[in-house]
């Protein structure tokens, strides 16, 4: 078997940024985000990409009953093609991005990401923002895309638990986030300010900005 056309074309498409900003789907890779991918947001899989070593083990069951004729099985040389990972592990799934959700306080303070530039790191505060209980995560404009291959990777599916707000430049986007109770802005300035340990330092309610690297 191989994808369609089409197919071809978005996996194409999702190999580089420009591609992959004009797109409404992005690429997940690896068995652990795929799964996660699987259990949160299967509705959301338009189509996953196996190849042939991993379609023949016990890990792909679960894909094959979920996704049936969504799962496109492939020869591994040429899954190796379409994969942006030095050493893919047989799965890749294109999912849709998710609508943008409704702005509301759902969490005890607002976890703000002002253009944060590396998606790693990205990936890696969503993962500690999911691990700490938080359901929401808000990105100014100018802060790197969370669902790029490396932020996914990184954020090992948190961007499958989380909401993922899309706000304005931060000084526009602060009469937004006050009107729904978040107020006022904690800046993470290191060495400067009030210390996080200090009496005065009032998280609930408020808003906490990681800024750019």
């Amino acid at each position: 078997m191989s994808p369609s056309r089409r197919q071809e074309q978005v996996l194409e498409r999702l190999r580089t940024r420009h591609g992959r900003r004009k797109s409404e789907v992005f690429l997940v890779e690896g068995l652990r985000c795929c799964r996660e991918a699987l259990d949160r947001y299967a509705a959301g899989i338009e189509f996953a990409l196996a190849g042939r070593e991993f379609a023949d083990s016990a890990a792909a069951e679960p894909f094959r009953a979920a996704l049936g004729p969504r799962l496109e099985v492939v020869g591994d040389a040429s899954f190796a093609q379409y994969a942006v990972t030095e050493n893919p592990q047989g799965i890749l799934c294109v999912c849709r991005r998710p609508d943008p959700p409704a702005p509301e306080a759902r969490d005890p303070f607002a976890l703000i990401l002002d253009r944060i530039q590396e998606p790693g790191n990205m990936g890696t505060i969503l993962r500690t923002a999911c691990a700490i209980g938080l359901t929401s995560v808000w990105l100014t404009e100018g802060t790197a895309d969370p669902y790029s291959p490396k932020a996914v990777r990184a954020g090992m599916g948190a961007q499958f638990s989380l909401r993922l707000h899309a706000l304005p430049p931060l000084g526009d986007a602060r009469p937004q986030l006050a009107a729904i109770g978040y107020a006022p802005l904690w800046l993470a300035v290191p060495g400067a300010g009030t210390s996080c340990y200090a009496d005065e330092f009032h998280l609930p309610g408020s808003g906490l900005v990681i800024g750019n690297e």
